[in-house]
């Protein structure tokens, strides 16, 4: 009589199958988590730059508010904004101003006491795979047609501040760049007031 052998192990076969089939579903996992990397660190810098926009144009339009007196011009190609304190002083008590560099700029200083840096610096930025740059800043007087509108019309001004991100993950060598457009129209009390006097 015959007795039939039983197999513990695994053929050559089988573990050859079974190499082939994890190394599929590792390289699958691999290229997934990459690509997840990637897109979150694109993200991640794209949140950080809609925070520093939002910000700025909430600073700007609270200190333009709060201000007695407020003048606009253009500053190296960027709009630039005096605001006084008190309109009897010739010299404006703050000047805010865009730099190519630095960003948003209140008397030379980064807004928020120096703190709120233009973020083409931090996470995901420092092998050059994300370039944060400022665009464009610029105020420009509110459009109106209806003459009964002209004294609102003179005290509301548009400020519109465009930040660009340039990107090279994931892209297959090619760089993409992004816009991101802030604006508001703030609303000057005090030059609202002085077309009545």
């Amino acid at each position: 009589m015959r007795k039939s052998v039983k197999s513990n192990g695994f053929t050559f076969v089988e573990m050859s199958a079974t190499i082939v089939v994890i190394g599929i579903i590792g390289l699958g996992l691999t290229m997934t988590m990459r690509t997840t990397f990637l897109h979150y660190s694109t993200d991640f810098v794209r949140q950080e730059i809609r925070h520093y926009g939002n910000t700025v144009i909430r600073e700007l339009n609270e200190r333009i508010s709060h201000a007695q007196k407020v003048d606009f011009d253009v500053f190296n190609g960027f709009a630039r904004i005096k605001l006084w304190d008190d309109a009897s002083k010739a010299i404006p008590s703050e000047i805010i101003r865009a730099s190519l560099e630095n960003g948003i700029l209140l008397n030379n200083e980064p807004l928020i006491d120096g703190t709120l840096h233009l973020p083409k610096i931090g996470r995901f930025r420092d092998n050059n795979q994300h370039r944060v740059s400022l665009i464009n800043f610029q105020t420009q007087q509110a459009i109106e047609n209806r003459p009964s509108l002209t004294k609102f019309k003179n005290a509301m001004i548009n400020i519109d501040l465009v930040l660009g991100l340039e990107s090279s993950v994931y892209t297959s060598g090619v760089t993409t760049t992004e816009q991101f457009n802030f604006s508001r129209a703030v609303f000057i009390a005090n030059n609202y007031i002085s077309d009545f006097n």
